[in-house]
């Protein structure tokens, strides 16, 4: 089983050229200044690694570009939902939330296999929900709960 890599600033996982340009899980969260995570009160709890969003890239293969480093940019782009959530959010929380003035976002990943991406997300995603009785903030769809 793969391990996740270490949390690493979201601008340095978004380089083309860099160690996120593959395949696979990764976590978005908020830190503060000190690089400390943002605990977020959920519906059961609190996550105290702050986890805003879980994504996964394309599947890999030939002439694939969905990396991780290619969803980050997304993300941070505001091309898919979790980004455009979190960019709304964001305009709210820096102005109404003290804990979240000056913060900023780290990411990180596990790499796995084309054909286990699908799954992976899918169980890391549950396991957040099962733990803290919904996804996280920037997520909006539990896979496989229909």
């Amino acid at each position: 089983m793969s391990k996740w890599s270490k949390w690493v600033d979201i601008e340095s996982a978004k380089s083309k050229k860099g160690s996120f340009n593959d395949f696979g899980v990764y976590e978005v969260r908020a830190v503060n200044q000190s690089n400390s995570p943002i605990p977020i009160n959920r519906f059961i709890g609190t996550d105290p690694l702050g986890i805003l969003y879980i994504g996964r890239s394309g599947y890999g293969g030939k002439n694939c570009a969905r990396t991780i480093a290619n969803r980050i940019r997304e993300f941070l782009q505001r091309q898919h939902s979790g980004g455009i959530t979190y960019a709304k959010a964001k305009l709210i929380l820096t102005r109404r939330s003290p804990q979240f003035s000056g913060h900023h976002l780290q990411v990180r990943a596990l790499f796995v296999a084309g054909d286990e991406i699908e799954a992976t997300e899918s169980k890391e995603l549950r396991k957040y929900f099962d733990e803290y009785g919904e996804l996280p903030p920037c997520n909006s769809v539990l896979p496989g709960a229909g």
